[in-house]
């Protein structure tokens, strides 16, 4: 195990280096703007919402602050930031991997996407805290494999408070641990994140309850974003939509592009509660198996970022690294679509993006239609399913844990 972790701490470094000091010559300055002027606010004294604007969670802030006390230039302690949490996320994957009983190329294939993901996503994993997320995410459920849900439901409310979204796996870690534990053991979980997340939230909202909601009404106000499901289904079936820069992004906007955001958010909520009823049918059918957990969480995360209104080249990570320690067949394919989406993300952005966004040439958005295509498959191939029968061992995945015991 100690050789393995020191592998992938090595792979994510040394690609890492590759992708920001020779791969690519140029270095997207992207979010870090927003976030060096968040961290020099606070220095200053300044208080988030009352103060100055900012669109992110209380955590988040807090990172960009903490990342602002690093001596040298903040793009670069950024970037070392961001490193640090894409190896958490690796090894996050290799422990998880081998809790589940994947084989040894399993694991690596697992590690392997994640380590390159700088190269095959882009620089911009370098200007945006999203790892920050997959980290949290990948030690929630490594915790959560191994019923150490006290770290498990920390580390999500950690989630909650630096993006927000991380709250719609409440309940498959709820059901997850009411099997494993007791109800009222789960529940207390849920208690507690709230309460965690109350205590982050609470001291802004009393200070500047307005600002502070607009936290919330931002996110809800968004039109559809250029790059999202919605978006390219107005785009390529050449319905009526205006282009418009707001809230940060490109966007299109009109009757038809908001009646498909609704629509988009529906479909969101379909899948989150089919994908909870399919978990809980599992557990309570006997199925205790870890990969009725790990088909939670991966399908959960590509739900909110197929059918979210903004999908932004960097929501890719937060599938990291749930979708890809599916086991089976299904996992496999899973894997090659995950790293084949984030190649072609990185050509839509930013190679592209700015002939998606005049319209000039028709491959960006036949690109884009691909992308959210495969994205869409993607939930499919990891959508939670009852663990088959006893059976000999399948090629690639001898030995899987789905025979984990519920404590007494």
């Amino acid at each position: 195990m100690r050789r393995a972790a020191a592998l992938t701490i090595g792979a994510c470094v040394a690609v890492w280096v590759l992708a920001r000091w020779v791969v690519y010559d140029f270095f997207q300055l992207g979010d870090t703007r927003v976030y060096e002027h968040a961290a020099r606010m606070v220095d200053a004294g300044a208080v988030p919402y009352r103060d100055f604007d900012v669109e992110y969670p209380p955590l988040a802030t807090g990172v960009f602050w903490l990342v602002g006390l690093v001596p040298g230039g903040y793009q670069l302690a950024f970037s070392m930031a961001m490193l640090a949490c894409l190896v958490a996320t690796a090894l996050a994957a290799l422990v998880a991997a081998r809790r589940l009983g994947l084989s040894a190329a399993r694991q690596a294939a697992a590690v392997t996407v994640i380590a390159l993901t700088p190269v095959i996503l882009g620089t911009l994993l370098q200007t945006r805290y999203d790892l920050v997320l997959s980290a949290l995410l990948g030690w929630a459920l490594v915790s959560a494999l191994h019923d150490r849900f006290g770290w498990a439901w920390l580390l999500l409310t950690l989630a909650v408070a630096a993006k927000l979204v991380p709250v719609l796996l409440v309940p498959v870690l709820f059901l997850w641990h009411a099997r494993r534990r007791r109800a009222a053991s789960a529940r207390g979980g849920v208690a507690a994140l709230v309460a965690g997340f109350a205590l982050t939230i609470l001291p802004f909202a009393v200070l500047a309850p307005h600002a502070t909601w607009r936290l919330f009404s931002y996110h809800l106000k968004r039109p559809l974003q250029l790059e999202s499901l919605g978006s390219s289904i107005v785009q390529a079936a050449h319905l009526p939509f205006q282009r418009v820069n707001s809230f940060g992004s490109e966007n299109v906007d009109g009757r038809v592009p908001d009646l498909l955001a609704s629509l988009s958010t529906l479909a969101l909520l379909v899948c989150l509660v089919a994908i909870a009823i399919v978990v809980m049918r599992a557990l309570r059918g006997g199925a205790a198996g870890p990969q009725v957990l790990v088909g939670g969480f991966a399908a959960t995360l590509t739900a909110i970022v197929v059918f979210g209104k903004v999908l932004s080249p960097q929501y890719l990570v937060w599938l990291l690294p749930a979708v890809l320690l599916v086991e089976g067949l299904r996992g496999r394919v899973a894997v090659a679509v995950t790293a084949v989406a984030m190649g072609v993300t990185q050509l839509i952005f930013p190679l592209w993006y700015a002939d998606l966004v005049e319209r000039s040439a028709p491959l960006p958005l036949w690109l884009l239609v691909g992308r959210n295509a495969l994205l869409l498959a993607l939930l499919v191939l990891v959508w939670p399913r009852s663990p088959a029968p006893p059976s000999p061992a399948e090629p690639g995945d001898a030995g899987h844990a789905d025979a984990l015991e519920r404590p007494a």
